[in-house]
């Protein structure tokens, strides 16, 4: 249930900041875009949360001490743990791409030269101006789960 919470909390967090981006950039306000895409990224993290395997419920505590424990919040490991939900959400819109790619029948020719995906991001940044910045977080955290020419540059995020 934590793995949950965590992912809805991660895609309304990337929701939310896209919602007001987007919400300035396209003339409207702020407060609109955070109301459609914060919803939008929430539900996004959820689906997410919901494709990857639930790990089995720790026991309950047995003495009074591991109890205090549990009841008291540390604010660091709860960031980094959305900080990494976060990273699989990007890592996740990254496998996407991947998906893509072998659907319109690419993908060899990217394993064979990896430099295409730089190509690739470039020549969409040049369609679609602001499309390199989202490309490359993507990469850097699908990176950060281990992207290699073996697993056919795809990110295994089973591990979050």
């Amino acid at each position: 249930m934590r793995k949950k919470i965590l992912f809805l909390l991660g895609g309304a967090a990337i929701g939310l900041f896209l919602g007001l981006s987007t919400g300035v950039a396209m003339q409207g306000t702020a407060y609109n875009g955070a109301i459609v895409f914060g919803p939008l990224g929430a539900l996004i993290g959820w689906l997410i949360s919901g494709n990857e395997i639930e790990k089995m419920e720790e026991p309950r505590p047995t003495t009074e001490s591991e109890s205090e424990a549990i009841v008291s919040f540390d604010f660091e490991k709860w960031a980094t743990s959305i900080f990494l939900v976060m990273l699989a959400i990007f890592a996740t819109v990254w496998n996407f791409h991947i998906d893509l790619l072998k659907m319109v029948r690419l993908m060899p020719y990217f394993r064979e030269k990896p430099w295409l995906f730089f190509v690739m991001a470039l020549v969409l940044s040049v369609l679609f101006p602001p499309f390199i910045v989202p490309y490359l977080v993507c990469y850097f955290s699908a990176s950060h789960f281990g992207l290699t020419y073996e697993n056919g540059y795809r990110a295994s995020i089973r591990d979050v």
